[in-house]
């Protein structure tokens, strides 16, 4: 009976892969495609400005990844637990805290926020007018997708991720409708990008709202006072607060410190990172939002047996999927680059190939957070961990004062996941007894630095030996992903786990091919 329910279970998760997988590859091109458009409807200067600015306001967007997670890990839990009442009670209490939320970041950017971009960001005496537009448009984005928090958690809850799929592949489209309509109107570039990005916010709000009030029962608001249940909510918000405010430190406090001490050229350069960094974190979510409510449910359910399968595979599906797709494109950056944004400029190519380095280091711990938030011990794990990642802008600056390259915002960022990783591993083993990290090191980690090893090595030196830029980047582009799937199957899965991922394929493929 088990292996039963296993099973449908493993087919809902190759289903929910599949659409977040279609999504992936949809978005990841729309939203190159958009760049390019940006930048050639904004130009170099601009662009570097509007993603300064966002960084100004998306530093507050540690609150809508902690409320995410956190609503997805209590619904998940609550499922597992067949309680509907409770889960109404959360959506209800998450409201009422987003509501509150809300007006404290308004006060908050419309007073400090705006004394720090007028009096510390490096913008052009002529850019001043268009960049408080954008300032203010980019805020109330912002408050957009925190009212969409209760919604996407609860489709992420009930694991019904084609809806998710489908609603933000229609957000980025009309945000390349946006990028596409750049000057066509007299209005100033900037200015009108916000202005297209907060009307695409709102109608993505109401497509949520809509979806979510008309398909589950808990997403409709009843008044509640449950004390124990704000503070249960908000001490795990709180601590999950800290790990984003560390995360989101790394990368847009950088983006202010590169500003500061480099301008906004080199800010563009970060910013083209940032949005492979994006296309990255897309098939990372790929991979681990599907699992992560079937990991949740499994410790609820106290199936520890298919919990540790799901670790295993979704370690394994993270590190080898990001190797095939990551080696050849850091391989090939300078002529993808020509031929995405036609630059060539060192500093994007240097940029480019460190954040995909970067996003390795950090994805890896992924399928280990779910595991925590899953047991609820997230207060001492965010507090050892984030405290290593807080290190990374006080690093930055260090470099940056005693007059380092630009670059080197990546290596901080680099060295402080690697690190922080290593902690991660350690609180895991304290809060679940059934992690051994000798197991992750002698199944996971050396048979993974073996294949990059090879991998890269073999890969480089194709790479040398032919000499069409055109015929180079297909052979590499060929190659590359086929010997690090090839080697992962041979070397870096046992059978326990081959048998899990061929139900898992075959699940995600019969299932389309039915329909």
């Amino acid at each position: 009976m088990p292996d039963i329910r296993e099973s449908a279970k493993t087919k809902n998760i190759a289903s929910n892969t599949l659409f977040l997988f279609v999504r992936m590859l949809v978005i990841t091109f729309l939203n190159l495609y958009i760049v390019r458009v940006i930048i050639k409807g904004l130009g170099v200067e601009d662009y570097g400005i509007f993603n300064t600015i966002a960084g100004v306001v998306t530093v507050a967007s540690f609150f809508t990844g902690v409320l995410s997670l956190s609503l997805q890990r209590f619904f998940s839990f609550y499922i597992g637990k067949n309680d509907i009442q409770k889960q109404t009670e959360i959506y209800s209490s998450c409201i009422n805290i987003i509501v509150i939320l809300s007006f404290l970041i308004i006060l908050i950017f419309e007073t400090m926020g705006l004394w720090f971009v007028n009096t510390q960001l490096v913008i052009p005496d002529t850019r001043v007018t268009a960049v408080m537009w954008l300032y203010q448009f980019t805020i109330f984005t912002f408050i957009f997708s925190l009212f969409q928090i209760p919604y996407t958690a609860a489709i992420f809850a009930h694991e019904d991720i084609g809806i998710y799929a489908i609603v933000s592949t229609i957000e980025c489209l009309l945000r390349l409708g946006a990028a596409i309509l750049i000057g066509k109107f007299l209005i100033d570039n900037l200015s009108f990008y916000g202005m297209c990005l907060l009307i695409s916010s709102s109608i993505i709000f109401i497509i949520y709202i809509w979806y979510g009030k008309r398909h589950y029962k808990e997403c409709h608001y009843h008044k509640t006072t449950d004390k124990r249940l704000y503070k249960e909510l908000l001490s795990f918000s709180g601590w999950t607060l800290f790990g984003n405010v560390a995360n989101i430190g790394m990368q847009q406090g950088n983006i202010i410190l590169l500003n500061i001490f480099f301008g906004a050229t080199i800010n563009a350069a970060f910013g083209v990172a940032l949005q492979i960094n994006n296309a990255f974190g897309a098939l990372c979510n790929s991979i681990i939002i599907p699992l992560r409510p079937a990991m949740i449910k499994s410790y609820a359910e106290e199936n520890f047996s298919y919990l540790n399968k799901l670790f295993s595979v979704g370690n394994k599906l993270m590190l080898y999927t990001l190797l095939a797709i990551g080696t050849p494109i850091i391989l090939e950056m300078p002529n993808i680059l020509n031929w995405w944004l036609n630059i060539t400029d060192e500093n994007f190519i240097l940029f480019a190939r460190l954040i995909i380095v970067y996003i390795v280091c950090l994805s890896m711990n992924n399928p280990i957070t779910a595991i925590i938030q899953a047991t609820g011990k997230v207060k001492e794990y965010h507090l050892k961990v984030e405290s290593i990642t807080l290190l990374c802008l006080p690093i930055s600056w260090l470099f940056f004062t005693f007059h380092l390259p630009s670059y080197f915002a990546l290596i901080s960022m680099i060295a402080v996941s690697v690190v922080a990783h290593i902690i991660r591993l350690f609180c895991l083993r304290k809060y679940y007894r059934n992690f051994s990290i000798n197991s992750y090191v002698t199944t996971l980690l050396l048979p993974g630095i073996t294949i990059l090893i090879l991998g890269v090595g073999s890969s480089h030196l194709l790479q040398q030996n032919i000499d069409s830029n055109f015929l180079r980047v297909f052979f590499i582009f060929l190659y590359s992903p086929t010997f690090f799937i090839v080697s992962a199957l041979l070397l870096g899965t046992n059978k326990s786990e081959k048998k899990v991922i061929y139900n898992y394929v075959h699940s995600f493929i019969t299932k389309r091919l039915c329909r």
